[in-house]
């Protein structure tokens, strides 16, 4: 059963999900990046306010960005989830080394999801086989296919119908779970919601206007119907 994943930026932001009923908490702020992370005191007040309620992901930004290691210490107790994006290692042939590395100073209990982008030769990330291997090999329970160039279109302008089922297929025999995102809008949740896929995650199509802005509780309410309504669909 597909479940509904939102990002959040703030206390007040998740507090708003939370009610509406989604099914995880992510914190990340969309104007450092596709992946980029809130400040450690966000993260706090944020697993303060889900309370334990659904499980909390973060976005610790890029393997190469700098101050990695000072978000890994600073990772509160209460995440189920951390997401670590591989943009740039494509020009180095150590990625696989980095990863482990990092990967070995994450706190006991939060899991590491391995992130492959769509557009990877925009992102100049690996290819998306040799993430979905790795992620096998590091032990990582969980796969996000997501857009690093949020301007040049939604997941679906990367890769086709086919293509996507293809890849869940992959990581499903692989024993990881999949996450969705890319710039989803409406469409792209009700055709995505397929009981394969594990998470589908949204930030602009829950905002009143661009993802930097801030998410509407009513937009939020209703992707979580429409996905509950795809599900009841395919079920009956």
């Amino acid at each position: 059963m597909t479940g509904l994943l939102v990002s959040v930026r703030d206390r007040r932001e998740a507090a708003d999900v939370l009610r509406a009923g989604v099914d995880l908490v992510d914190v990340k702020e969309p104007l450092a990046g596709p992946l980029g992370a809130a400040s450690p005191r966000v993260w706090r007040e944020v697993v303060d306010c889900v309370a334990g309620e659904v499980p909390v992901s973060l976005a610790l930004g890029e393997l190469l960005d700098e101050g990695l290691e000072e978000r890994l210490a600073a990772v509160p107790a209460g995440t189920s989830y951390l997401k670590l994006g591989l943009a740039g290692c494509q020009d180095n042939d150590g990625w696989r080394s980095l990863w482990k590395d990092a990967l070995a100073q994450l706190p006991a209990g939060p899991g590491p999801v391995a992130v492959i982008y769509a557009d990877f030769l925009l992102a100049r990330s690996p290819e998306p086989a040799e993430v979905l291997e790795a992620a096998q090999e590091l032990g990582c329970p969980a796969v996000l296919v997501d857009t690093f160039d949020k301007r040049a279109g939604n997941l679906l302008a990367h890769w086709s119908y086919d293509r996507i089922c293809q890849h869940v297929e992959q990581a499903q025999q692989r024993g990881i779970k999949v996450v969705l995102a890319g710039s989803l809008d409406e469409r792209a949740v009700g055709l995505l919601a397929m009981p394969t896929v594990d998470l589908l995650a949204v930030r602009g199509a829950a905002c009143a206007g661009e993802r930097d802005g801030r998410l509407d509780p009513g937009k939020v309410a209703r992707l979580v119907q429409l996905v509950q309504q795809r599900q009841a669909t395919r079920a009956s």
